[in-house]
């Protein structure tokens, strides 16, 4: 009996779990703070044990690698180090949808000394969408192409029919998460000048995605270190980015702007209304006509979108604040989780878009590779089986000996792309591809 752990029992680990018990016939350890959260995922089934354990009990965690044959990270990046430590002293596979950043890539040498493998970037964004450019980079390259340009862009926002509040925006990820990644920098080139985005929603654009209509689109983290990655030349215009509907990074600048996002300082909000929540935010004494003079202290019409906005989420209203302490973050997540949940027949949708212009002896083309997938009413959201079928697809792939590569990697060849992605067609995930002649 093969044996996997999973770190981690948040909004989109089911289809994982799923998939290692009813698929692949696996024992499987969930590891988590809340094991209530496990316990609903495993629903019972004899080969699925939960455990409770945070990261700091590392005897706990080093006792659990020593019994499994993959470790799959399903928690913050903040984790990861320590995590990775000991699956190398014990010489067991790790797997993350995180990012190849620092913190896990300084890990390379001692990973090829110890021929073990870690492998980063199995999820949505990052993980499908540089799957599925790394592919179409490939296909270029073999027929003797050049790429000169690159546009690359993921998402998970509701789909079409149930985009149905003043944000345009429901949680199918980890919301916290998405306040993290609100306040890091991106970077981006653009006709070989690299473009540092520390105010990263300041540098939104509408962008036309061929095929499905108008969107946002921001940038998301450092688009510039897959050029190299990728066998790329060092000034190739590259852009990745996330989209969103119409309006949401005004929110969110206006969010930042009011110190609304804020992840650092605790606060005590015991017998506090949201109401003198507002009043201090802005530094008013009193809360009596608090939603005014918040506007006026924006600089905003009191009709304006994001005085709409916030009032939706109640955030002007009289009642007691629903937790004890916490970030302005969290009072803020708080709320918008209150009505920003899907509901159980709502659907939301992943979009994976991948533009390049590719430029022949003969001819210059726009090739377009796009992946548009919905929800399952009642079911798993399509975030959640995009970003965990990724990692369980490898996962069985490493045990059945089909990966045996070492190192720090992100599936960046074509050995560990396309295996996965031929499976994830097999989900519903399939790239449809286009190629205009320009």
């Amino acid at each position: 009996m093969k044996k996997v752990a999973v770190l981690g029992a948040g909004y989109v680990v089911k289809p994982m779990i799923d998939y290692f018990i009813d698929i692949c016939k696996y024992e499987v350890i969930v590891a988590t703070r809340t094991v209530s959260k496990a316990d609903k995922i495993i629903a019972g089934r004899s080969l699925g044990t939960s455990i409770s354990w945070t990261i700091d009990q590392l005897d706990v965690l080093e006792k659990i690698i020593m019994e499994v044959e993959v470790v799959v990270v399903m928690i913050p990046r903040s984790c990861h180090a320590q995590v990775a430590e000991l699956c190398l002293k014990h010489k067991i596979t790790m797997i993350t949808t995180d990012f190849k950043h620092p913190g896990i890539e300084c890990f390379h040498e001692e990973a090829l000394k110890q021929e073990t493998l870690i492998l980063t970037e199995l999820g949505e964004d990052p993980g499908l969408d540089n799957m599925g450019l790394k592919q179409m980079i490939d296909e270029v390259h073999s027929t003797n192409g050049k790429v000169i340009k690159i546009d690359s862009y993921g998402s998970g926002i509701p789909s079409f029919e149930h985009n149905r509040n003043p944000w345009g925006y429901k949680f199918s990820w980890d919301p916290n998460g998405l306040m993290r990644s609100a306040v890091s920098p991106a970077t981006y080139q653009v006709e070989g000048k690299v473009i540092q985005a520390e105010a990263k929603f300041e540098h939104h654009r509408l962008v036309d995605v061929h095929g499905l209509g108008a969107f946002e689109t921001y940038p998301s983290a450092d688009s510039t270190r897959y050029l190299e990655e990728f066998g790329l030349d060092n000034n190739l215009p590259i852009y990745k980015g996330l989209l969103r509907y119409i309006g949401y990074c005004n929110t969110m600048i206006k969010l930042l702007k009011i110190k609304l996002i804020e992840n650092t300082e605790i606060k005590n909000f015991e017998n506090t209304s949201y109401s003198q929540f507002i009043a201090d935010l802005i530094g008013e004494s009193s809360t009596e006509n608090v939603k005014e003079k918040f506007a006026e202290k924006m600089g905003i019409d009191i009709k304006d979108d994001f005085i709409k906005k916030l009032d939706w989420i109640g955030i002007f209203n009289n009642d007691p604040i629903s937790i004890s302490s916490g970030t302005n973050s969290n009072l803020l997540v708080d709320l918008m989780l209150k009505k920003m949940e899907y509901e159980p027949h709502e659907k939301d949708m992943i979009i994976v878009h991948n533009e390049m212009i590719v430029q022949f002896n003969d001819r210059k083309e726009k090739r377009i590779s796009s992946m548009v997938v919905d929800g399952i009413p009642h079911g798993d959201s399509a975030m959640a089986r995009a970003v965990s079928l990724p990692p369980a697809i490898a996962t069985k792939l490493i045990i059945d000996g089909k990966i045996s590569n070492t190192g720090v990697l992100m599936p960046s060849t074509k050995e560990l792309y396309e295996p996965i992605l031929e499976e994830m067609e097999t989900f519903g995930f399939a790239f449809k591809k286009e190629t205009i002649l320009l």
